[in-house]
């Protein structure tokens, strides 16, 4: 339903966000993954099908009267795919830093095994899965159709947007230029990335640390003031019935 009501206002959205926004929105879906197989394409035409079914509501609401409900509503659905989309890209970022130093152990093992670099990143990629596998794929693709190891590696680190993958790949064309051995220079990458890791994950708990104790604070004190309260009437039970009954 959504996709047919944006057949047509499609167009008329893609002349209002013009090539340059157009080509930004391309990059994050790439960035993203393409979640649910979306390409620029698809994307704008379910994006012109929400915006179509916000004015409809708004139009409805307006109409029984309800203007705040049809603001609310035109707002949400307007801009749901825009959330969905940092949502997906959120996710695929979090998986990424979570699989690749896993990734990266078990490539420096298979390349110190004998095989040359491109032959053990494929042979891991076809047995990890994963969005690290995705991208790595997609490099080795690149490199497949000439693509220089340089110039596909800086595209991946460009899609991930990652901190992990950005050590990873400089770290993996620095020990290329200085001919260091592969197998040498992944399991220092792993070593360093793993240290990034652990910072990453520091970080992330002291950012929770306020929400948890925020929840906390917001259930539990209004159930300990009703307890707290409660006990005291009931312990006081006599003095209240002799007041007010007097």
């Amino acid at each position: 339903l959504i996709d047919t009501l944006g057949t047509r206002a499609q167009r008329a959205l893609r002349r209002i966000y013009g090539p340059v926004r157009l080509h930004s929105l391309d990059r994050r879906l790439r960035s993203a993954g393409n979640p649910e197989g979306l390409t620029l394409d698809l994307f704008i035409q379910r994006e012109a099908g929400f915006i179509v079914l916000s004015l409809i509501l708004l139009a409805l609401f307006i109409l029984v009267g309800h203007p705040v409900y049809g603001v609310i509503s035109a707002a949400v659905f307007s801009g749901w795919m825009y959330l969905w989309l940092l949502q997906a890209l959120r996710a695929r970022q979090s998986a990424i830093d979570r699989d690749i130093p896993d990734f990266l152990d078990v490539l420096a093992v298979v390349v110190r095994s004998g095989l040359s670099f491109r032959g053990a990143l494929e042979r891991v990629c076809e047995n990890f899965g994963g969005p690290v596998s995705e991208e790595m794929l997609t490099t080795l693709n690149e490199m497949r159709l000439g693509v220089s190891r340089r110039d596909a590696f800086t595209a991946a680190k460009e899609r991930c947007r990652s901190e992990n993958v950005d050590t990873f790949v400089s770290a993996l064309l620095q020990s290329e230029e200085l001919g260091t051995p592969i197998g040498e220079a992944l399991t220092a990458i792993v070593k360093e990335i793993r240290r990034e890791r652990a910072q990453q994950v520091k970080r992330a708990a002291s950012k929770a640390q306020p929400k948890v104790s925020l929840v906390a604070s917001t259930t539990m004190v209004p159930g300990a003031i009703i307890l707290m309260t409660g006990g005291m009437l009931y312990a006081n039970r006599d003095v209240f019935s002799r007041l007010f009954g007097g």
